[in-house]
């Protein structure tokens, strides 16, 4: 990308985003979440990448956040952290709204931004020396809207302001237990892990785990079953191909053969 710290490297069906900043914890820039959210948006389009996986460069982090550097500049007083916030919610809403199941890979240090945007992906894979945290209290910063609501789809508001008030990070296992995680494995391990995420999502519908992520989207905003929305929706999978190779591959007694994933803007 422009800054050369979002890299993209494309394998078969997969995509893998780095972030590119091993010698700061991979700190996020304002630069770099908005080349984040055009990466993710310009897959979220591809029809030939079934599974995204967003990981830090390096083994010390994930990500340690906001660049905290720019904040001087750019979030002192409201105008400039408004516009700040605007990047970062963003980025997120790239992630989540990606019709791709979306993995975050962490190692080392997931903290402040870095467990945001970890908290916004689908699946996070993490080594068992990962450590988490929203140690903002230390900034006198605050999450913004967008950043709580990718943390609500995980915990709690409870556990939350907890994880603001205890001000420290947490252990992979912990934050496991608490939902923040969705597998430990050994540092050795982790991309065997990795690995076997991604073969077992490449065996299912891409058109099930689209709609899926989306009727989620859906439910929670309270629509109802006559909303247009829900109805393209069901008419985008039920009229798909995925669906009928599917139902044909379980009659035949063989394994699914799914092709290319179809976005919801493909949908009637």
């Amino acid at each position: 990308m422009r800054n050369g710290r979002i890299r993209l490297h494309r394998a078969d069906a997969v995509a893998t985003v780095v972030l590119d900043r091993p010698e700061a914890h991979n700190a996020l820039t304002a630069a770099m979440w908005r080349d984040l959210a055009e990466t993710v948006r310009q897959l979220s389009v591809e029809e030939t990448i079934r599974v995204i996986v967003i990981r830090g460069a390096g083994d010390r982090a994930f990500s340690a956040g906001a660049d905290i550097r720019e904040f001087p500049e750019r979030r002192t007083g409201f105008t400039a952290a408004w516009a700040y916030d605007r990047l970062v919610s963003a980025a997120l809403e790239a992630v989540q709204e990606a019709p791709q199941p979306v993995l975050a890979v962490l190692r080392g240090l997931a903290v402040g931004g870095g467990l945001e945007l970890a908290a916004a992906c689908d699946v996070r894979i993490a080594s068992d020396d990962a450590r988490l945290g929203l140690p903002i209290g230390r900034l006198g910063v605050m999450s913004g809207l967008a950043e709580t609501r990718t943390l609500l789809r995980l915990l709690p508001p409870g556990k939350i302001v907890e994880l603001v008030m205890r001000g420290e990070l947490i252990t992979a296992g912990e934050a496991e237990r608490m939902g923040l995680v969705t597998e430990v494995a050994p540092v050795e391990e982790l991309e065997v892990a990795v690995q076997r995420w991604i073969d077992r999502l490449l065996t299912l519908s891409p058109e099930t785990l689209r709609a899926t992520k989306e009727l989620v989207r859906l439910a929670t905003s309270g629509i109802t079953p006559e909303d247009p929305r829900y109805r393209a929706l069901m008419a985008s999978v039920y009229e798909s191909d995925a669906y009928r190779e599917g139902v044909r591959a379980f009659l035949e007694k063989r394994g699914p053969a799914f092709g290319a994933i179809r976005t919801s803007q493909d949908a009637p």
